[in-house]
């Protein structure tokens, strides 16, 4: 049977699914040979006007967890929305393959959430997305795409009395009282989700309570505490943004990594934007303060630079073992001595990986603690821009600046999209014992609420 071509571009494939509103189809665009997914919104259809505002919000949206909207069409019939194909389950079907999930999946799948709900909260004309349940998010992979902006509002087009359409169960409360609605809303409904994610519990709207999250045995306490906060019936208990929940997730990752049980390394990997912007000499600054600490840290050169060699032959008093020399009290590893040494018995592992290129990328990403130093000035943000374009789906790594005094860097964090940055505190000698409040400000922020315990 010949395949229907619509607008003279598409051919249409296969239904993919329908449903009160609208029809969803599967379609190859003809010239790009790229599949497409259109939704089809019958004008007859009571909520036709509902479906095309959600068009037109889309369409001026551009975040890596929205599909992109690429073109917005009609006829006698009705409206079609060509929007990103997503090849992926539904949330509720994600679950339903895989089980209750992991704590380190489902904190990763929150703070994507996060990210994308503070760039709805925090755009010119901020949107409060409000009907955030299982199946209006697509996971493909480790990414998540929000989907189903139906139920979306214009934070300040509220209106006494309005009537919203969150779905019951999963919505916050005060969608139903006619009380105001704010951020606190989306802060209630990743409560919800991450509740479904820890329990697997499916809720509809006869749910007249849920099962307390206190009762379920699969989740820390810590993760257990961000959801009944998320979940509490007063708005003004809850987190005030996302922002500061997303500060709450990414502390549970922080404590976990550094609570590895005996036996195992923790990766830190640390690469520049480019030559000479200091990632040796911070690496170096790193070992000195955990070797201070009484940590077991070993120093592993991951580039060509031969800077161990170097080191090596200009202190006298440095020490050989089994390939791996001590200077300065800081155990390090050339790069030809890769893979021929145990560092097992190090409890921290400082990778230096130079400049961060797609050559080294993956190994660099496979670390627990991702740290990338970035240069400000005039002549360095061409590498700043295209190394943030590398990792720019990556929402874990720490972004460090060298040489930047506060009113400087004030202004960098501006641009920053709320990354995790820190400044880099001067000092000439990195093997000093790190002093003072501003030496020791950035280690500490790097091991907040983390307990080392020392390799016996």
């Amino acid at each position: 049977m010949q395949q229907e071509i619509w607008f003279h571009k598409y051919r249409i494939v296969k239904l993919l699914g329908s449903g009160g509103t609208a029809k969803v189809y599967l379609a190859e665009h003809i010239l790009l040979n790229s599949f497409r997914a259109i939704k089809c919104i019958s004008n007859n259809n009571p909520l036709y006007e509902l479906q095309r505002k959600e068009a037109q919000l889309l369409k001026n949206l551009k975040h890596s967890c929205i599909p992109i909207i690429y073109d917005i069409e009609e006829d006698e019939y009705g409206s079609y929305i060509v929007e990103q194909y997503i090849e992926g389950d539904t949330l509720r079907e994600y679950i339903e393959i895989k089980g209750v999930l992991r704590e380190d999946v489902i904190i990763n799948l929150a703070l994507q959430l996060c990210d994308l709900l503070h760039y709805l909260h925090s755009i010119e004309k901020p949107i409060l997305y409000l009907d955030l349940k299982p199946e209006n998010i697509i996971v493909a992979g480790t990414d998540l795409k929000l989907v189903d902006f139906g139920s979306a509002v214009y934070r300040d087009d509220y209106e006494e009395k309005q009537v919203f359409s969150g779905t019951r169960g999963y919505a916050a409360p005060e969608l139903y009282r006619n009380n105001k609605i704010d951020e606190r809303c989306d802060v209630y409904g990743i409560g919800m989700l991450l509740y479904y994610m820890a329990t697997g519990i499916v809720l509809n709207c006869d749910s007249a309570e849920i099962e307390n999250i206190d009762g379920i045995s699969n989740s820390s306490k810590q993760l257990k505490g961000i959801i009944n906060r998320c979940l509490k019936f007063n708005p003004s208990q809850r987190y005030a943004t996302v922002v500061q929940l997303s500060k709450q997730l990414s502390a549970i990752i922080q404590k976990n990594i550094f609570t590895k049980k005996s036996g195992q390394s923790i990766r830190i990997a640390i690469a520049g934007a480019q030559p000479r912007i200091g990632v040796t000499h911070l690496s170096f600054r790193l070992c000195s303060y955990f070797v201070h600490q009484k940590n077991s840290c070993l120093y592993q050169e991951r580039n060509s630079s031969e800077c161990v060699c170097s080191i090596k032959n200009r202190y006298k008093e440095q020490i050989c073992n089994d390939g791996i020399y001590k200077v300065k009290g800081i155990p390090m590893l050339p790069k030809e001595m890769t893979g021929q040494c145990n560092v097992a018995k190090y409890h921290i592992l400082i990778e230096d990986y130079g400049c961060l290129t797609k050559n080294n990328l993956a190994e660099f990403l496979e670390a627990e603690i991702k740290i990338l130093v970035l240069g400000a000035k005039d002549w360095e943000l061409k590498f700043a821009e295209q190394v943030l374009d590398l990792v720019a789906e990556y929402k874990d790594i720490m972004y460090l600046f060298n040489y930047l005094d506060g009113r400087n860097f004030l202004q960098v964090m501006k641009s920053m999209k709320q990354r995790n940055c820190y400044r880099i505190p001067y000092e000439p000698d990195p093997f000093a014992k790190p002093v003072g409040k501003s030496g020791l400000e950035l280690f500490h922020e790097l091991t907040k609420s983390i307990r080392i315990k020392n390799k016996k």
